[in-house]
């Protein structure tokens, strides 16, 4: 009778508290599965130093990115006026050149008209001594009857520089 009362008992034991299924006791335990969750020891430590509040130097590193790049951003912005007002000087510079060749070729073209009006022995004397660039371009803006005169009234060296010269230099 002893034995009946004991599967009595086991019998109302398990009504009022079950055995757990069967899925549940093939769970692995929480260590077990967090063993299977990392590869390494180190992985392990990383991960609990990471989830205990290891982003703290991550955070600074974020903070520091994020000023360095407002700060490339300021100094990006400095950059790109820097390069506009160069680019406006540059175009004053260039309208500035421009007037003074023009200024320069008008001036060319009064002292061709000037040598022109002189006697063709007098022009090839100054012609002979000024600046041989200078000399081209005012033999080059004057008529070709005059610039003849000129040249055949030069020395003949300095006739031949400048008609050599003439030929290969721009004279504008």
């Amino acid at each position: 009778m002893n034995t009946g009362f004991f599967v009595l008992l086991a019998l109302v034991g398990c009504f009022f508290n079950p055995i757990p299924p069967v899925v549940r006791a093939a769970d692995p335990p929480v260590a077990k599965q967090q063993e299977q969750q990392y590869g390494s020891v180190e992985e392990r430590r990383i991960r609990e130093s990471l989830e205990a509040g290891g982003n703290a130097p991550f955070a600074r590193e974020r903070e520091e990115m994020e000023n360095k790049k407002n700060e490339l951003k300021r100094l990006e912005g400095e950059v790109d006026k820097k390069i506009e007002q160069l680019n406006q000087l540059r175009v004053q510079v260039e309208k500035l050149l421009e007037q003074k060749e023009a200024e320069e070729q008008k001036r060319t073209l009064e002292l061709a008209k000037m040598y022109e009006k002189m006697t063709a022995e007098k022009a090839a004397v100054v012609l002979g001594t000024i600046d041989q660039q200078l000399a081209i371009s005012i033999l080059a803006k004057m008529k070709t009857k005059s610039a003849a005169k000129i040249l055949n009234n030069m020395e003949r060296e300095k006739a031949a520089k400048l008609t050599t010269a003439f030929s290969t230099l721009d004279t504008r």
